[in-house]
């Protein structure tokens, strides 16, 4: 039978590991909402043309 100690130890680590889930997603998903991750149309290359660098260092072509 367990003791009301290792009752309030359980349920304290099980609210920890809760609200870090909780945290996690809420910074994941609000990092991915600012940051906005768009193209810019004009600029936008086919994946069969991208190199990879400049002339410099070297490219797929």
């Amino acid at each position: 039978m367990p003791q009301p100690a290792d009752n309030r130890t359980m349920s304290s680590i099980l609210a920890s590991a809760v609200i870090g889930v909780v945290l996690g997603l809420v910074g994941v998903l609000g990092l991915a909402g600012f940051s906005g991750q768009t193209v810019p149309t004009g600029q936008a290359v086919p994946a069969d043309e991208a190199v990879l660098g400049g002339p410099e260092y070297g490219s797929r072509q």
